[in-house]
């Protein structure tokens, strides 16, 4: 697998970093697949999905979002605008699009980022995958917080609140250990201003959800404490495309590709690539 790094401007003065994992010989390539990560992590924690979809023949293209990773001119773990960051993922994708087949791949926030930009315009996709979408508030959040989010966080944006629960990540110690060691994760509270970027954002992506008509791939976890699946449900019960499908992974946590069921939740994604791009004029990977 090859590996290349580059920036990008984004919008209110943040610069971009991206990455871009292909298969040795480039042109084995089958098809694009842009990947967002969620929030408080970065790309590079994804090297491991992306060594599973470069070997089935896709290219992977990843941003570390505003406020996240190796991406500058923003406080880590602050989203200033979420509106922002869904332009961002937006313009990254007019570069990296080529004339193959392109898939979203968003995980948690960037599920949600995912969904919004889909609601756009979904024509620019061959279909979305979307892991954990932060699309509901999970049991681990106080409910008085989620209420008052939006008031709060519009009156004092910069107030902490609360961080996000480590252990709920992964039932995979090793999994654990390295998040928490991650210098480039953000660890910190979670701002009332972004959690309020977030709840706005989750209410239009629901209510949004019947713009979107390309093909849908939804996976969670029902073990999940950071994301609530019921969001995932709802969410694709919402969407006008007939070709929707939801799967869920009996007692998995957040991250399902750092599940012990990891193997099997990445075959199922490039499995349903796989078989997408004939439906839009692309060639399967060799064999």
């Amino acid at each position: 697998m090859q590996t290349r790094e580059s920036t990008l401007s984004g919008g209110r003065g943040v610069t971009l970093h991206t990455v871009v994992w292909e298969p040795d010989d480039p042109s084995t390539v089958v098809a694009d697949v842009v990947l967002v990560h969620g929030y408080g992590e970065h790309s590079r924690r994804y090297v491991p999905v992306a060594e599973v979809l470069t070997a089935a023949g896709f290219r992977v293209s990843a941003l570390d979002l505003r406020g996240h990773g190796r991406t500058v001119g923003l406080r880590r773990g602050d989203i200033d605008d979420f509106d922002t960051l869904v332009d961002d993922v937006s313009a990254y994708v007019d570069t990296v699009r080529t004339d193959l087949p392109l898939f979203a791949y968003g995980h948690s926030m960037g599920g949600l980022a995912v969904v919004r930009l889909a609601e756009r315009d979904d024509s620019r996709f061959a279909g979305l995958v979307i892991t954990s979408p932060a699309l509901a508030a999970a049991e681990s959040i106080p409910a008085p917080l989620v209420a008052v989010a939006n008031v709060v966080g519009k009156l004092a944006p910069g107030l902490r609140t609360i961080a996000l629960e480590g252990d709920a990540i992964s039932r995979d110690q090793a999994v654990r250990d390295d998040y928490d060691r991650d210098p480039y994760n953000f660890r910190g509270k979670l701002t009332a201003g972004t959690g309020r970027q977030m709840n706005i954002a989750i209410g239009a992506a629901l209510a949004d959800a019947a713009r979107i008509t390309c093909p849908v791939l939804v996976l969670h976890g029902t073990a999940d404490r950071l994301t609530a699946p019921v969001g995932s449900e709802r969410f694709v019960a919402a969407v006008s495309s007939t070709d929707r499908t939801l799967r869920t992974w009996p007692g998995a946590y957040h991250e399902l590709h750092h599940e012990p069921e990891r193997e099997e939740v990445l075959a199922t994604i490039t499995g349903w690539i796989t078989d997408h791009l004939s439906a839009v004029g692309g060639s399967t990977p060799s064999k």
